[in-house]
């Protein structure tokens, strides 16, 4: 191999730097500005929409309220149910137009009683967010292994405890934002999105068009993690519009828009009963994770499910008896944000183990390494398959490489001048990859090479590591091979980007059709060569005879041998397991009680390693969200459902100058996956292992501060409240 596991630059990069065109960069002729009239109440039923006087005002095209019929159906029910629910659409042919006329269309509302706290919303008598059901409980599901209340009555110590994670808003630099164009034929859409398959499906599906009539194209995007995988309702009335209309309509989100109807992250609680031995093995679990999956249940139950199954991580503990609960409420609702239940999961589950060492007096290592199963492959209790791993022998390497014990010195030392330090680790195993994807390697008349992928990137580096593989496979110059993606008429279908996948299963459908053409390529170039041939770089040879495959191209047009100059793979991808330490230092200021988080280590086993530069900087990334989360972000809603953090001067988002300093490491010899590409994916790793170690980070330093024991369960720790514990407070 001459590319793959080295830390080439990325291709992408000059492109994204002096070239990139961003869905607002694109203007057509004729183009209309939409925008939407959204509810100011969390929860009210809506009795009457009235957009004439909008409509009376020169430069205003058409308005589209909940009388318009499907895909105009605003206020389902007649009612809506989060504050900045869309209730109305105006198309105009300015920005300035568009926005004095949104404040024209009035709406007479009828406010209802909101509810915000997901296990408020549990109680019998709370306001019931979808009347239909009879319940705001959406979806109860069991997830239970061995007999926890026997393993429970048998443990030396029963702990109970509640711990939450908040809300968070996805905050990429580009808000969400969609143009489309109808020709009669063709409906065009540029979508600011991780997955445009999935976006042609649903608008082809709503608008009851075919497939073949619907064209999405994905231009350089700014940023999604997770929010961006929903098809939102905006996405197809702009679509719709540009249909009746017959002109190209534009919609951008505002920040402050952007914050009250996109999809949230985390957003998760976990109420449970532990028990244990007073050795401090870990004997069973029994509780719920309850999801705030907001107005409509889109993901809150996929994200409860994943957090339940993947509770266990990979610890020995067998006796489990975990509900996974939907709760709706009156929020926007709840989405796939970085890591998407896992790091939850392993915040849970990590948290339980600090308690252990808490109660029974052990280091926190010692009750990791008396719980971890020893390796893999290993069958989660839950369900769940862990391909590989050396899970007992990576924490120990991992605890060692990154220098654990010594950081813990130095917070003790530094402490005698004064300087207050903490430092948390965690043990994560995290799952990534799914479905299928989709490649298409064509080889051109020169030798050089064209893919094509149905994975999304947006910033991670992909087409990059793709080329790579592709590179090596075929024994071509990196050069030579162009990767392209984000067309729905380039490539006929694929998931997108998400979830970990891209370079797995992406990675790995380019693999197989870069073999497949190549055998294809062989056989064409034996029969024009008139025996068996060798390749080699980008040659095949027979005895004295030699022929490019640029000839072999070129003899497959000219009809002088029958085959194809390309190959298409539809990969199917089976989930794996990456796992491995991460480690957080932290100062904390006794007088303000605002924590700086100064260090990032982690090891981990991420299988084979395409490119380690592109992996470094998703673990840069990765990191600080998961850190972010449990020093900086929180999203509030005072308890009429208003929410009082609608754009970056409240919600708090770390700069670079709050970034840690990194120091990652990958395992030396890392298992491989069963896939192709024998990788892992790394995307959400880092923000898996990263939040679980940062609050115990903060934790320790507390502690420190003032020598006594504290417990935090809940994010974001607020410096209000550190001030607080540090002077006695609880």
């Amino acid at each position: 191999m001459r590319y793959v596991g080295k830390p080439l630059p990325r291709l992408e990069d000059y492109h994204l730097l002096y070239q990139a065109r961003y869905l607002d960069d694109i203007e057509l002729p004729g183009m209309l500005y939409a925008g939407f009239v959204r509810s100011p109440y969390a929860h009210a039923r809506v009795k009457r929409v009235d957009a004439s006087e909008a409509l009376a005002m020169p430069g205003v095209v058409a308005a589209f309220t909940p009388q318009s019929g499907k895909p105009f159906d605003f206020a389902p029910g007649g009612k809506v149910r989060y504050q900045g629910e869309a209730v109305a659409m105006v198309v105009a042919v300015d920005r300035y137009t568009l926005y004095d006329a949104l404040e024209k269309v009035y709406v007479d509302y009828e406010p209802l009683p909101a509810v915000v706290d997901p296990l408020k919303a549990m109680e019998p008598g709370a306001p019931l967010v979808d009347e239909s059901l009879g319940t705001n409980v959406s979806r109860r599901e069991k997830y239970a292994s061995g007999d926890a209340e026997r393993a429970l009555s048998s443990s030396d110590r029963v702990v109970e405890e509640t711990l939450t994670i908040n809300r968070v808003v996805p905050s990429p630099m580009e808000p969400h934002g969609v143009l489309a164009a109808y020709d009669g034929r063709t409906l065009l859409v540029y979508d600011s999105t991780q997955k445009p398959h999935i976006v042609r499906r649903e608008i082809a599906k709503s608008l009851d068009v075919p497939l073949t009539a619907v064209r999405v194209v994905q231009p350089d995007v700014g940023g999604g993690f997770g929010s961006k995988i929903q098809v939102y309702p905006e996405e197809v009335r702009v679509a719709a519009a540009a249909m009746a209309l017959r002109r190209p309509v534009k919609w951008v989100a505002t920040r402050s828009e952007d914050f009250k109807m996109t999809t949230y992250g985390r957003g998760l609680i976990l109420r449970y009963k532990a028990g244990f031995t007073k050795d401090g093995v870990l004997k069973a679990i029994k509780g719920e994770v309850v999801a705030d999956a907001g107005a409509y249940d889109w993901f809150g139950f996929d994200l409860a499910s994943t957090a339940a199954t993947m509770l266990p991580a990979a610890y020995k503990v067998r006796d489990l008896d975990i509900d996974a609960v939907s709760v709706l409420t009156n929020k926007p609702p709840l989405g796939p944000y970085r890591g998407a239940g896992r790091p939850e999961a392993t915040l849970f589950i990590e948290r339980i183990m600090d308690l252990i060492a808490d109660e029974t007096g052990l280091d926190p290592v010692e009750v990791r390494r008396r719980n971890l199963v020893e390796a893999g492959p290993y069958d989660n209790p839950l369900g769940l398959h862990y391909d590989s791993g050396e899970y007992l022998a990576t924490f120990n390497r991992g605890i060692e490489a990154t220098g654990y014990y010594d950081l813990i010195r130095t917070a003790e030392a530094e402490k005698t001048s004064g300087r207050i330090l903490g430092v948390g680790m965690s043990f994560y195993v995290e799952i990534t990859t799914y479905g299928h994807e989709v490649a298409i390697v064509r080889a051109e008349r020169d030798g050089s090479f064209t893919v094509a992928v149905g994975i999304a990137p947006h910033g991670q580096g992909d087409a990059t590591g793709i080329a790579q593989l592709v590179a090596d496979e075929l024994q071509v110059p990196i050069e030579r091979v162009r990767v392209i993606w984000g067309d729905t008429d380039v490539v006929p279908d694929g998931m997108g980007t998400d979830g970990s996948r891209s370079l797995t299963a992406g990675g790995s459908a380019a693999v197989l059709a870069a073999r497949r053409l190549l055998a294809e390529l062989k056989r064409a170039a034996e029969e024009l060569l008139g025996g068996p041939a060798e390749y080699s770089d980008g040659v095949f040879r027979s005895g004295d005879r030699a022929i490019s495959i640029g000839e072999v191209v070129e003899a497959i047009y000219r009809g002088k041998v029958k085959a194809q100059p390309e190959a298409v793979e539809v990969y199917r991808a089976k989930p794996t397991f990456p796992y491995g330490v991460g480690v957080v230092m932290v100062e904390l200021d006794p007088e303000t009680g605002l924590v700086k988080p100064l260090l990032y280590r982690s090891y981990d086993d991420i299988g084979v390693v395409v490119n380690p530069l592109l992996v470094e900087g998703q673990i840069h990334g990765g990191a600080l969200q998961g850190i972010s989360q449990v020093l900086y972000e929180e999203v509030v809603y005072d308890q009429d459902g208003n929410l009082a953090t609608p754009n970056f001067a409240f919600y708090h988002i770390p700069k670079a100058v709050e970034a840690p300093r990194y120091e990652p490491k990958l395992a030396e010899t890392p298992h491989r996956s069963d896939h192709p590409t024998g990788t892992k994916g790394v995307g959400e790793a880092p923000t898996v292992a990263a939040a679980a170690a940062a609050i115990k980070a903060v934790e320790d330093a507390i502690r420190r501060a003032t020598g006594r024991r504290v417990r935090l369960t809940s994010t974001p720790i607020r410096p209000e409240e550190i001030y607080k514990l540090i002077r006695g407070g609880s």
